[in-house]
């Protein structure tokens, strides 16, 4: 059997105020026409479908729409809920809609029911975004993502030994799992690494199909984020794009070889480009991104009068500019011997254009911040 491992639609995303459905729009083309193409029966959706626990309509239309199509294409969906995703909303009726080929794992009383595939051969388990405050005290465990992350995968391995103990085991989760990359646009759910659980919490899968972070990427043998199908940060430019395509071998007896991953490279569904150089080196590379969201890092010595303007005339899709400075800071300033220990207001608006500027205020700046000072000073007496 043929399994399409996504996840982090984040449908209803914005990039930087941009509208990302249209781009969402045309990944689930692509995936409808995927998933025909080779023969795919099932596909995982680890976590995080919308971006925000309300949805606007938009993206619930296009949700429906688009596993109204997959289940048309003759494949069944697993669906886990993730940290952007609220639990209740996404699984309501999901008991019933089982019986149609939706299979959502949305509260902890589904990680014992298993998605049951190719006549016995597979057993999916969906593990829903767990959050330690909220569900430790149910597992009797610590409150760590590790502790009822392993809690979670105790459950499961012991109902596939009872229920399934010849099936390959798939496991499918949202989490945040020690060793991974993350990129600038995911929510933290970490902190100072709390928040990382062990992949050997997924001792015993055949493969385990993870959601959360954006880059696709291995953690370990078998351990996978699939990673967001469109960029949701600018970083995320500088890596592909993929589905997880895996095939299973249904005969038993072949537990180490029973999935086979591979790589399905996805086409950009939203061109994002980053541009560095001077206001005049950035506009001059504008045809070259025409149709991108653009960033433009500027590394002018001193600020360019008009340059928002000229920067959006140059690029219809600016979403993001700010000033780089390239040179090395200069070191601070010591103190004169016998200067006052706290500095003048003078001084510290000194301090700040060379901060900021790498250089000295002019006399016509310093006068303009006597100036400005001076009348806050009456203006508040």
């Amino acid at each position: 059997m043929r399994i399409l491992h996504t996840s982090d639609w984040h449908l209803g995303r914005s990039f930087y105020g941009a509208d990302l459905l249209p781009a969402q729009r045309r990944f689930a083309d692509h995936l409808v026409a995927t998933v025909e193409r080779e023969g795919i029966g099932a596909v995982i959706v680890a976590g995080d479908v919308y971006d925000r626990a309300v949805p606007g309509h938009d993206a619930m239309e296009l949700y429906d729409a688009t596993v109204t199509r997959l289940l048309a294409a003759g494949a069944q969906l697993i669906v886990t809920s993730g940290n952007h995703d609220s639990f209740m909303r996404l699984g309501v009726g999901r008991r019933q809609l089982d019986a149609a080929g939706l299979h959502l794992r949305t509260r902890l009383s589904d990680i014992e029911r298993p998605v049951v595939l190719a006549d016995g051969a597979i057993a999916a388990y969906g593990i829903p975004y767990l959050e330690p405050g909220l569900v430790c005290e149910r597992f009797g465990t610590a409150r760590t993502h590790t502790a009822v992350l392993a809690a979670a995968m105790d459950r499961i391995r012991e109902h596939r030994a009872r229920h399934h103990p010849d099936a390959a085991l798939l496991v499918a989760a949202h989490a945040f799992v020690a060793g991974a990359v993350a990129s600038e646009s995911e929510r933290p759910i970490e902190i100072g690494g709390v928040g990382a659980a062990a992949a050997s919490v997924f001792a015993g899968t055949d493969y385990a199909a993870l959601g959360h972070l954006h880059r696709p990427q291995s953690v370990a043998p078998g351990v996978r984020y699939a990673g967001s199908p469109v960029p949701l940060s600018f970083g995320e430019a500088q890596t592909g794009k993929e589905y997880v395509l895996l095939d299973v071998a249904e005969a038993p007896g072949q537990r180490d070889r029973r999935v086979r991953e591979s790589a399905l490279p996805l086409p950009p569904f939203e061109s994002v480009a980053t541009v560095r150089g001077t206001l005049a080196e950035v506009i001059a590379q504008a045809d070259e991104c025409a149709d991108a969201l653009v960033s433009a890092e500027l590394t002018d010595e001193a600020r360019v009068p008009g340059a928002l303007a000229r920067l959006r005339a140059a690029f219809p899709r600016l979403v993001r500019f700010d000033w780089v400075r390239l040179a090395a800071p200069q070191a601070p300033v010591e103190p004169a011997p016998g200067a006052a220990a706290v500095p003048t207001d003078a001084e510290v608006f000194d301090d700040f254009v060379r901060t900021v500027a790498q250089r000295s205020p002019s006399p016509g700046e310093q006068r303009r911040f006597a100036a400005a000072l001076d009348a806050a000073l009456r203006e508040d007496a």
